[in-house]
């Protein structure tokens, strides 16, 4: 069984702050990957938003519009360096609790145009996963054949591989605890939404807003839509991954969170 998790940017680094990982909550979830992996076997891929390693430098570096001088062409290497940078620092985690990982830089094998995907070579990662070794992906900057460069995000990597590798199961770590019928911070009588299927989804959509003003890849009304577009028929799941123990019982098919279910 082939579950993909991703860990949102909101909860690996800290948003407010340039190129800060939260290094503690990290080592929390990759213990909770590793207990999970030690309970059941299943095979895994792993994928890590960017949160202030890309969001942060590509508004600094103005990237929305891709390559047009030399501060954007500067700009496109740097924040492949710091995306790279925080995908090491998990890495490194992974291995210290016995999880054996390699990266997998997307700009390496991703092409878009005009944001949108055309090429996804998953040889690499599809090898990988038939020696049960963890691929790491995470949100990068790629070349963009309209132009030049630009974001694929980790929201845009998990449900394309979902379909490419045939995945069971999607898990998608962020900082609430799921989908709720209005927003939580504005709203105390707001309801946790338990499953989003065929009846009650275009209602919930229509509901969600979009995005903070530091994330330059859309918000949880963007990546629910790209995951009913691209994984129907995938079990998917969104939990809080800032709560301890959460990630372990996903990873469980335990149940926590908001469980989509489109067919």
């Amino acid at each position: 069984m082939l579950q993909i998790l991703k860990l949102g940017g909101s909860v690996i680094t800290d948003k407010s702050k340039h190129t800060t990982a939260k290094k503690e909550t990290i080592e929390r979830l990759v213990k909770e990957i590793a207990s999970a992996k030690n309970k059941k076997d299943f095979k895994l891929v792993l994928v890590n938003g960017a949160g202030s390693f890309g969001h942060t430098p590509v508004k600094e570096y103005d990237l929305k519009e891709g390559i047009m001088d030399e501060k954007t062409k500067k700009g496109f290497t740097i924040v492949h360096k710091y995306v790279e940078n925080l995908n090491r620092i998990i890495w490194d985690a992974l291995g210290e609790n016995g999880l054996i990982a390699m990266p997998v830089h997307p700009t390496c094998f991703i092409i878009q145009d005009d944001w949108k995907i055309v090429k996804f070579d998953t040889d690499v990662i599809e090898g990988l996963l038939e020696h049960d070794i963890v691929p790491l992906l995470y949100g990068d900057m790629v070349i963009d054949k309209k132009q030049g460069c630009s974001i694929i995000s980790g929201d845009d990597i998990v449900p394309y591989l979902a379909k490419k590798l045939e995945a069971k199961r999607i898990l998608m770590g962020s900082n609430t605890d799921g989908i709720y019928d209005k927003d939580p911070n504005l709203f105390p009588d707001a309801k946790l939404i338990p499953e989003i299927n065929n009846e009650n989804y275009e209602d919930v959509l229509s509901g969600l807003t979009g995005s903070a003003k530091t994330d330059v890849t859309g918000g949880m009304k963007e990546k629910i839509r790209k995951l009913i577009e691209m994984t129907k028929e995938t079990e998917c799941l969104i939990f809080n991954a800032e709560k301890e123990g959460l990630t372990e019982k996903a990873l469980l098919e335990e149940k926590v969170g908001t469980l989509l279910t489109i067919s």
